[in-house]
């Protein structure tokens, strides 16, 4: 007899996540079309040094944003998916923690740039400064995501991430052709494209709301319950944020400004593999947190499995192409990104195991299996970093990090088959039904191209 899920199938409740992981899947690689463009006038017209500077003015404000919002953002996702309280108290709270926090954050963000040795650079300095009016917009952005994927309007985030890099690649042409605004006039193009993701969750929450009210008071729970959840997970979530930039911070804090620039594209190329299970992701979080742990353990590793044969694929692919895309986006300029690109796209296929394993966890509220699994990845990334960036640059950086997404996705694999029971083969190889489905899939593409 076949297992069901939610009264379905299991197999039907594959399909459906497949389904919407496909679907944003199609969104993202959209995005990616309009991004490499933006991503490359940045690069030819900055050139190495004026990249560093537009990314770091970015990472920075980003990094204290996410930080500072402790986990709420996914426990409102997490409590929208229980239904647990109505969307008009979480926006309550989303309008109270957005102006309290924007405060406290950016006030905290300004002190640390007065320590920061970089930030004393005359043309560094300037673009860190700037950054601070990121902080508030960022953190409502990430409140309206949250909000969006809580209801499980995964159409309306796909076309809010959609508009928004549309609008960034409006603006920054705007900036660099017609206001000639240089790196600074980049980072106020990026702003403006990150609070159009903030009206598209307004749109959204004013139609969920109908007639009945917007917004209300939080309850006194609410608040309390929030911190709680996203606090079991936030420190997780800021060492995966870490993981991912802090050897660009490193970077940039051995080896300068131009190695930030070049290394930066070599992160921004490998990680578009992140695509793939971060599509996934959106889909799989709220369809985990209103599943039990049984049905939890039946769908988890066939999702995965998938997503890191899909992102494997698509890795050898990339690794092939690398030196031609590399020269032809962004020319002989960037040549010296090439090693490091090709360097961390098996970290980046690795880590497609532990993006899902997260969610996985998140879904069931174990997130401290995934904070203990990313405090390992983080603190093997910086020491492997500080060795190794002095005496090999950007590639060393490059190195460290493929290593520590490596030996996250091991951690996370141990932690999974102690809570589920499932095996790791069984979490990371295809089995008969996965080649099925992917038949089923290639017959109705064939039938329609004929």
């Amino acid at each position: 007899m076949e297992e069901e899920i939610e009264g379905r199938p299991v197999e039907s409740v594959g399909r459906a996540v497949f389904r919407g992981s496909l679907m944003t899947f199609g969104t993202r690689l959209a995005i990616v079309l309009v991004n490499i463009p933006t991503s490359i006038l940045v690069a030819r017209l900055l050139g190495a040094e004026g990249q560093g500077l537009y990314s770091s003015g970015i990472i920075m404000p980003t990094l204290f944003a996410f930080a500072g919002l402790l986990g709420i953002d996914t426990a409102h996702t997490y409590l929208l998916s229980k239904k647990q309280y109505r969307p008009s108290q979480v926006n309550g709270q989303t309008l109270i923690l957005a102006a309290v926090l924007s405060v406290i954050i950016a006030a905290a963000y300004l002190v640390f740039l007065r320590f920061y040795g970089p930030a004393r650079d005359p043309e560094l300095g300037p673009i860190l400064t700037l950054g601070v009016a990121l902080i508030p917009v960022l953190l409502v952005k990430y409140l309206g995501v949250a909000f969006m994927l809580g209801l499980q309007r995964i159409r309306h985030f796909n076309l809010a991430n959609f508009v928004q890099a549309a609008t960034l690649l409006v603006f920054m042409c705007v900036n660099l052709f017609v206001v000639k605004g240089g790196a600074p006039g980049a980072v106020v193009a990026y702003l403006a494209s990150e609070a159009t993701v903030t009206v598209i969750a307004f749109f959204v929450a004013r139609r969920e709301a109908g007639s009945g009210r917007l917004v209300e008071m939080p309850p006194a729970g609410l608040f309390k319950r929030s911190a709680i959840y996203g606090l079991q997970g936030h420190l997780g979530n800021i060492l995966v944020l870490f993981t991912y930039r802090f050897d660009m911070f490193l970077v940039l804090s051995i080896a300068g400004i131009r190695a930030q620039g070049l290394y930066s594209i070599a992160v921004i190329l490998a990680e578009k593999l992140s695509h793939i299970p971060d599509s996934v992701k959106v889909v799989l979080f709220p369809k985990l947190a209103s599943l039990g742990t049984e049905e939890a353990n039946r769908l988890t590793p066939r999702v995965t499995r998938n997503a890191l044969f899909l992102t494997a694929v698509s890795g050898l692919a990339l690794y092939i192409l690398s030196r031609p895309l590399l020269l032809l986006f962004y020319g002989t300029e960037f040549s010296e990104s090439l090693r490091a690109f090709q360097v961390l796209i098996p970290g980046v296929v690795f880590l497609a195991v532990a993006k899902i394993l997260s969610t996985d966890f998140s879904g069931r509220d174990k997130r401290l299996y995934y904070t203990v699994g990313t405090a390992i990845a983080f603190a093997t990334n910086v020491v492997l970093c500080l060795i190794w960036i002095p005496s090999h640059g950007i590639v060393g950086a490059a190195w460290a990090s493929t290593v520590a997404y490596a030996l996250q996705a091991v951690v996370m694999l141990v932690f999974f088959r102690k809570l589920s029971g499932r095996g790791i083969a069984e979490t990371v190889f295809l089995r008969g039904e996965d080649f099925a489905l992917y038949g089923e899939l290639l017959k109705k593409l064939l039938k329609r191209g004929k």
